[in-house]
């Protein structure tokens, strides 16, 4: 004898048979996936100490596409390797805006990410000493020519001077007015070079700070970027520089897609109680294959929640955070957090407690601890023998949704 609960939506089909105790094994009984459009429809069945159960609903196949987009597989070495990159092509392309805004600088982008600076002489610095000494020594040269009319001076390729005088006397002496001239020359080339420097100097104490400024403001952006560039990623560093997929913003981004599933169980659960209506959504999540996700290159170990329901398979974090996307969409005021022990992940609610239930103590309030994995389906307030021995090597308590 059963009863058939209609659907509370047009858009959805939701299906749930009650009866009398089966002693079937509980589990997955039956998963189907037919695209339809630009949608994919759903048929969930399995059994748990209840009985019997169903869940049909419909995904958005750009959503389906998009999870799995939004979520790609990295090797923790990896993933360090092309944020390294990505922030060295961005410092040196801030490091060449910068020397677009101060055309007379010269920076350099040190290993360690410091830049260091100086300001150039002006572009024609060199072309202007060359004149200079020229100049002086061209004039140095006409005026020679004119006491001694009869010598002849002359430049070769190299820029050599060749002399040819009436006597040896006429030529030490034009060899010496020579010798003066290209002194007199290089003095006027030193003190241009001075007047340059002293230019360069005053410069630099004008754009010292303004340059200061900016390289800190830049070096601040480097300093930040791989977390940034694993956060645009979906992936965080813990306290301890331990990579993890970002959990909390991937079961936050879950929420919009995973709408139609919470729509489709709010349908069959909502003459339940809070606790009872969790231990449906939650035998639902614990009878979905499990997958330890070990093929590192296509999901790196976690699923996001659509990517998991698509699939029909998923490991402890991943169900996890699929369980608690689904719970915040039925009972957004019950918060959740994901609990990290060696190699496992479960769930804990800011349920209040009932007799017997398994409880972790974490920001002052006690934690209502739940299993989406199983082994079985444990309801609410139960979890495994393994899980249970591992309560006291709690890594880390992600929330979730607080």
């Amino acid at each position: 004898m059963c009863r058939r609960i209609l659907p509370c939506y047009a858009a959805l089909a939701c299906l749930l048979l009650v009866g009398t105790v089966w002693s079937a094994t509980p589990g997955q009984t039956h998963f189907g996936a037919h695209q339809e459009g630009p949608q994919w429809r759903f048929d969930y069945g399995w059994i748990d100490q209840s009985g019997s159960h169903t869940l049909r609903f419909r995904l958005d196949a750009d959503a389906i596409t998009a999870a799995r987009r939004g979520f790609r597989a990295y090797r923790r070495a990896d993933l360090e390797a092309a944020a390294d990159a990505e922030r060295d092509r961005q410092a040196s392309r801030a490091v060449a805006d910068l020397e677009r805004a101060h055309p007379g600088v010269e920076l350099e982008l040190r290993p360690n990410g410091s830049i260091q600076w100086r300001t150039k002489p002006p572009p024609d610095f060199a072309d202007r000493q060359q004149d200079l000494f020229r100049t002086h020594l061209d004039q140095a040269i006409a005026t020679i020519q004119t006491d001694y009319p009869q010598a002849r001076i002359s430049r070769g390729e190299a820029g050599a001077l060749d002399l040819s005088a009436r006597s040896k006397k006429d030529l030490a002496a034009i060899q010496q007015r020579l010798a003066d001239a290209q002194r007199a020359a290089n003095q006027a080339v030193a003190d241009y070079a001075d007047q340059v420097q002293t230019q360069i100097e005053r410069r630099s104490e004008r754009l010292g700070q303004d340059l200061r400024s900016e390289f800190a403001a830049v070096q601040e952006r480097m300093e930040t970027f791989k977390l940034a560039y694993f956060r645009e990623r979906l992936y965080r560093l813990d306290a301890s520089g331990a990579l993890f997929p970002d959990y909390a913003r991937i079961g936050e981004h879950a929420l919009h897609a995973l709408a139609p599933v919470a729509q489709a169980m709010g349908a069959q659960v909502q003459r339940l109680s809070t606790r009872a209506a969790l231990n449906t959504a939650l035998t639902f999540i614990q009878t979905i294959p499990y997958d330890r996700l070990l093929d590192r290159a296509n999901d790196a170990g976690f699923l996001p929640p659509v990517v998991m329901l698509a699939d029909n398979r998923g490991d402890c974090d991943t169900k996890s955070v699929a369980f608690a996307a689904l719970t915040h969409l039925l009972y957004p005021k019950i918060p959740s957090a994901l609990v990290l022990v060696p190699k496992h992940a479960f769930l804990a609610l800011g349920l209040d407690p009932a007799p017997g239930d398994r409880l972790i103590r974490h920001r002052g309030r006690d934690w209502v601890l739940a299993e989406p994995v199983g082994p079985g389906t444990p309801p609410v307030g139960e979890i495994g023998d393994e899980s249970s021995a591992a309560l006291d090597q709690i890594t880390a308590v992600i929330p979730l949704f607080p």
